[in-house]
């Protein structure tokens, strides 16, 4: 039974009193974000991590669009170099890194332990806590292999037909391993065969 049928007073004050509650959650989040935009060394940190992190071109863009998507998933618990050697490969075959979120809750953090990576390779992350459960990742590193489908998180109604792969192994052995038995059999080989011409 509903309770704001028992008491619509009640249920109408504890409304009132929610919505004032993310208001405030609101407001605490703006300001602390305003705070962080101030801040000198967060502003250095972002710009020079906008100026080496390169974007996609048109011609990779289409790729993915029409090829299906190649997803790893990833944490800063696996360490500098494991990050370091995936980001190598995502560049070299196309491929998006995601993190569930910031290191330790912190802009700052995750900005400073991204940096060395992102001017040795040039790879970028997304983060994307959404993408773990749209996928029931558990354990990382995870390899997904799917169609193209709407990252937004509005849209995303069910999980896409996908290849899976977890372990700490090379995203060519992982595309290898999808060439062989995967759902996306087509698509694999022609990542890797785009990785070799690169």
């Amino acid at each position: 039974m509903n309770s704001c049928s028992i008491s619509k007073k009640s249920c109408s004050h504890n409304k009132v009193s929610f919505d004032n509650e993310i208001l405030k959650l609101a407001d605490d989040s703006f300001k602390k974000v305003e705070t962080l935009r101030k801040d000198a060394e967060f502003q250095t940190l972002v710009s020079e991590l906008q100026n080496k992190s390169t974007t996609l071109n048109t011609e990779q863009h289409t790729d993915k669009l029409s090829l299906g998507e190649l997803y790893i998933f990833v944490s800063f618990s696996m360490g500098e170099k494991a990050l370091l050697n995936l980001a190598r490969e995502a560049k070299l075959f196309g491929a998006t890194l995601i993190l569930r979120g910031f290191k330790e809750r912190s802009y700052k953090k995750t900005a400073q332990a991204l940096q060395k990576i992102i001017e040795k390779t040039g790879q970028g992350f997304l983060i994307d806590p959404e993408l773990y459960k749209l996928f029931y990742i558990e354990s990382v590193p995870s390899f997904i292999l799917t169609e193209p489908f709407n990252l937004s998180s509005q849209e995303r109604f069910s999980t896409p037909i996908h290849d899976r792969l977890r372990g700490h192994v090379s995203i060519r052995y992982a595309l290898e391993t999808f060439a062989k038995s995967g759902d996306f059999q087509e698509k694999a080989n022609f990542i890797i065969k785009r990785g070799e011409e690169r």
